[in-house]
């Protein structure tokens, strides 16, 4: 077996073949392009396994090598200390590969894994959105003018109340910015719309308290298949819903934050939020651990924690949120049990 760190860059990329006793077999640095990328991949005979970084160009050169070789590993970016060249990058993760030890990241083939596209862009134009609103109302606010009336980012009117030529011209570009980006806006929401049309799990998971249809397409791209995740465990984790603790020498130190996707987090945490805000069992778990003296932050974790465990089990399911779930199968277990 071969093991070929590659360390890629836009403009070159570098490989380093080890074989199996940890002997540097080959080297070489080639322009990053799809038939020279190729070319060295194939020049390596036999049995190969290939590793490289999570990064921009990942999930591009994933698809492009994955059928060259028996295995290929994405792995998360290591933390370096010492020289560094691009030479040793590869040849350290050759040597990673070798031993056994990468931390994977999940790539796939999957045509979900081009959803993650079109979430990037809504994420980027609903993040100028709100500066450029906080920019905009800041400027009524210095002015005293008062900004909690219908519609006040719609009203031209608005911009006539401004004093100071210099105010008004910066309020005007701002205006037009926030038109422009709601138009935007509404461009991702048909593009949302049409991915829960063409998507099945989209639609399923649209059908939870609290999941609209944004949030459903977000998870559905981040997540990609609900098999990666065995447990509901280890999808809090991902989605950093959970802590885990630090002991040693029988003495616990504290607990540290799970490393995972902070965009999954702010996805269920919002869930949480919405989905409290109507009669569901999502909020009837908060109203029990409020009422059980549980903080309203410590209540609303474990609601986003339940409907991260719902949204696994409703999407491995292939069936429509049911709200009465839990009292329907405690219902049948007691008939079971009393032979009826």
């Amino acid at each position: 077996m071969k093991f070929i760190g590659l360390d890629a860059h836009s403009r070159t990329c570098t490989f380093v073949v080890m074989g199996k006793s940890g002997k540097v077999l080959k080297k070489g640095k080639v322009e990053t392009r799809e038939d020279l990328l190729l070319g060295f991949v194939r020049s390596v005979k036999g049995p190969r396994k290939l590793i490289f970084e999570e990064g921009v160009m990942s999930h591009w050169l994933y698809m492009l090598l994955k059928k060259e070789v028996d295995e290929l590993v994405v792995c998360q970016p290591r933390e370096r200390k010492g020289p560094k060249t691009d030479e040793l990058d590869a040849e350290e993760l050759a040597e990673l590969l070798r031993s056994g030890k990468p931390k994977s990241v999940f790539h796939a083939d999957d045509v979900l894994m081009d959803l993650r596209i079109i979430v990037s862009g809504y994420d980027d134009v609903i993040q100028e959105l709100g500066r450029a609103k906080n920019r905009y109302k800041a400027l009524y606010r210095q002015a005293a003018i008062q900004t909690d009336v219908t519609k006040f980012y719609e009203s031209e009117e608005m911009l006539l109340s401004l004093d100071g030529e210099e105010r008004y011209y910066v309020a005007c570009t701002l205006f037009e910015q926030i038109r422009f980006l709601e138009q935007q806006r509404a461009g991702y929401v048909e593009r949302f719309e049409e991915n829960a049309r063409k998507q099945k799990a989209i639609k399923l998971l649209m059908s939870i308290p609290g999941i609209g249809l944004v949030r459903a397409n977000q998870i559905v791209a981040i997540v990609v298949t609900p098999y990666r995740f065995s447990k509901k465990y280890k999808l809090f984790a991902y989605a950093m819903l959970t802590k885990h603790s630090r002991t040693s020498d029988g003495k616990e130190y504290g607990k540290q934050q799970a490393m995972g996707c902070a965009e999954l987090k702010r996805v269920f945490k919002s869930a949480a939020l919405s989905s409290i805000k109507s009669d569901n069992a999502f909020r009837r778990k908060y109203d029990e651990m409020r009422a059980a003296g549980k903080s309203d932050r410590t209540a609303r974790s474990a609601v986003a924690k339940k409907i991260a465990a719902t949204v696994l089990g409703v999407w491995k399911s292939g069936k429509k949120y049911n709200d009465k779930h839990k009292e329907v199968t405690q219902r049948a277990n007691r008939n079971c049990h009393s032979g009826a």
